[in-house]
């Protein structure tokens, strides 16, 4: 059934102009400035950090719909998606837990307190509110704080700013294989010191069986998924100094979900997450001081239920989790003068309190799990970045944690960056320390079997750093291009997990962290990009020295776009993925233990042509060789499917 959001959504989406302007022509390449990294918006070849973004035309080039498709040739970054869209999706980064990745929405951390691990799940938004996505890799507590272990990843909100029209209006409509249509409007602006955003999107499909048909228990089941999305996003200036904002998101999502090595017919998800942030923002002293005072909420109440059925495997489930985290947050950016040799000073400090809640009532079968219990935690950070002889940008961050259920905890990172322009080279360096601090079920969760939190907990603790080089390849070619190579070292101690007898959760261990990540850009002609990416990843268990679950040792991507004419393009691109250690499942659905899950590869597709100044058709092809890889042992990627529709810009 059909949910009110995803119908008015769609609605919105239909009823937009049909007109558009020219898309912005040949941009590739182009110098990106990234805020998240350090807070200042700084050129990314300037960061001491492995840094992505994935910018509104690349994720229209290339055709991405979800968040995770967005993030799949992300240097460093596995995801591991049980199936199609709607699907629960988990992040890797840099060989770290799935729980050590912390999201951010324009700044806001969002990740989810009723999850035991405190994970974001990435399977279920679609892009038609985002503008840009900023993914850096690396230890990044001390400026985000807890989970930022391996990463951070900020989805950045569209907004009316820039358009310099008082209304410009998109829309999207689009259809293709499994029964799959999706819609979207977009109307933005600004006018007289007032600018906005509404964004409405919506998409449905019946699916793809996410069981891989090796097993017996498999009863050619389609796993279906709907979500709606609306998203809000104002700002006014009250003066020539400030300007005060709020942004408002609602989404719901409901998607069929399988047991665990077989098919349950009527095994559903439901998810309603709800999020808004306000807040001022602007300059106390002109050219010196930036200040922003902000608050915000994200709720995510998400519902699983199943009921047995006439086959013999089906189960039991009536699951609810509710998760909500307020956070308060003051920023500031102050600007040094430039002096003798010095330049580009900036010294960042702010205050941030969060406060977490869960209300987690699990009953699966016999297995039961409970909390009710919420927490705080005051923090306050301190940054500065500089830069020597316009050749050497040195950057330092150090963050101190107050929290409520555990020890005060102090996280830091320093880096820094070399040009060596006489060999169209930089070089950069980079350490830090990280925490994860204890979830709300790791404190004080009630389950089965005689199971009770451990108040007594530490936080999980990371250690890491980076060393890399970036060549400018225009300067040996008459065309741009740029070559990166990283090698990165994580070290973490006193992992959170079961105990021998699962009746708490105790500190134990650690894992080992070394990779290499490499990534290849290249404009071979004016009508021609070419890309490549790979990871080398060993990821142990400090102790077995076993490769912990789901991160492959050999990972990457290759991909072109072709441009035939200013109004054509063409993005092709191959996901590979090498073998990974896994719990597995045989054939006849029996759990099998720990073994290795084969790899395997995606060819994806997608086109655009710009049929007239105003109307543009796209289309898109995901696996069309029908792999049946399992990114999780007994979850296949979804079987080869199609969708084309036309965007109208006004």
């Amino acid at each position: 059934m059909r949910t009110p959001l995803l119908a008015s959504a769609a609605a919105a989406a239909i009823a937009l102009p049909a007109f558009a302007q020219t898309q912005p022509s040949n941009l590739r390449l182009l110098p990106e400035t990234v805020v998240t990294a350090t807070r200042v918006a700084t050129p990314i070849e300037r960061l001491p950090a492995g840094v992505t973004v994935i910018t509104r035309r690349t994720i229209e080039e290339r055709g991405y719909r979800s968040l995770v498709d967005a993030l799949s040739a992300v240097p460093g970054l596995r995801s591991v998606q049980l199936g199609p869209l709607g699907q629960q999706t988990s992040v890797f980064m840099r060989g770290t837990n799935s729980s050590h990745v912390l999201v951010l929405r324009d700044g806001m951390p969002i990740n989810d307190p009723s999850t035991p691990t405190g994970l974001f799940d990435f399977g279920n938004d679609l892009l038609d509110d985002v503008e840009r996505i900023e993914v850096v890799r690396g230890p990044m507590s001390g400026l985000y704080g807890s989970g930022a272990i391996g990463g951070v990843v900020n989805i950045i909100t569209r907004s009316g700013r820039g358009t310099g029209r008082p209304l410009t209006a998109l829309g999207e409509v689009a259809g293709g294989t499994q029964s799959t249509a999706a819609g979207s409007g977009v109307l933005s602006g600004e006018w007289r010191g007032l600018d906005y955003a509404l964004v409405a999107s919506g998409l449905t499909t019946q699916g793809f069986n996410i069981k891989p048909p090796r097993l017996a228990t498999n009863i050619s089941e389609r796993d279906g998924a709907r979500i709606g999305t609306l998203t809000t996003n104002f700002g006014a200036s009250l003066s020539e100094r400030f300007r005060v904002f709020a942004f408002g998101r609602l989404r719901e999502n409901k998607a069929d979900i399988d047991q665990a090595g077989r098919d349950d017919p009527n095994y559903t998800l439901r998810n309603r997450s709800g999020m808004w942030r306000a807040g001022i923002a602007g300059a106390v002293i002109p050219g010196w001081l930036d200040t922003t005072l902000a608050v915000g909420q994200s709720r995510d109440n998400r519902q699983s239920r199943d009921r047995p059925d006439l086959f013999p495997f089906s189960g039991s489930d009536d699951s609810r989790y509710l998760g909500t985290r307020t956070v308060y947050q003051w920023d500031n950016t102050l600007r040094l003068p430039n002096r003798g040799a010095v330049d580009d000073a900036a010294i960042t400090f702010g205050l941030q309190r969060l406060e977490d809640h869960a209300d987690v009532n699990v009953r699966s079968g016999a297995f039961a799990q409970d909390v009710d219990r919420g927490t705080r935690n005051n923090a306050g950070y301190l940054g500065m970045q500089f830069r020597l002889f316009q050749r050497l940008d040195l950057t330092g961050n150090i963050r101190h944690e107050m929290p409520r259920d555990f020890a005060d905890t102090t996280t830091w990172r320093v880096g820094g960056v070399l040009a060596v322009p006489e060999a169209a080279l930089s070089l950069h360096v980079a350490y830090g320390t990280s925490f994860r601090a204890p979830t709300l079920f790791d404190l004080f969760g009630v389950g089965s079997f005689g199971f009770r939190g451990n108040p007594n907990l530490r936080p999980e603790k990371g250690r890491g750093g980076e060393v890399g080089a970036m060549v400018d390849l225009s300067a040996f070619m008459p065309h741009p291009g740029r070559l990166s190579v990283t090698y990165f070292q994580n070290r973490i101690r006193d992992l959170i997990a079961d105990d021998a007898s699962f009746t708490t959760r105790i500190n134990i261990g650690g894992a080992t962290i070394d990779g290499v990540e490499t990534a290849l850009d290249l404009s071979p002609a004016d009508w021609l990009d070419v890309r490549a990416t790979y990871t080398w990843t060993v990821a142990q268990d400090q102790n077995s020295g076993a490769q912990l679950l789901r991160r492959p040792r050999h990972q990457g991507s290759v991909g072109a776009t072709l441009r035939a004419n200013p109004r054509f393009s063409l993005a092709a691109d191959v996901l590979l993925f090498g073998p990974a250690a896994d719990a597995l499942y045989r054939d006849s659905g029996i759990f099998a233990g720990r073994g290795v899950n084969q790899g395997g590869a995606l060819v994806n597709v997608s086109a655009r042509w710009q049929v007239t100044d105003g109307l543009e058709w796209f289309a898109l092809g995901r696996n069309i060789t029908g792999s049946r890889y399992e990114p999780g042992n007994a979850y296949v990627v979804s079987g080869a499917w199609a969708l084309t529709g036309l965007r109208a810009r006004w």
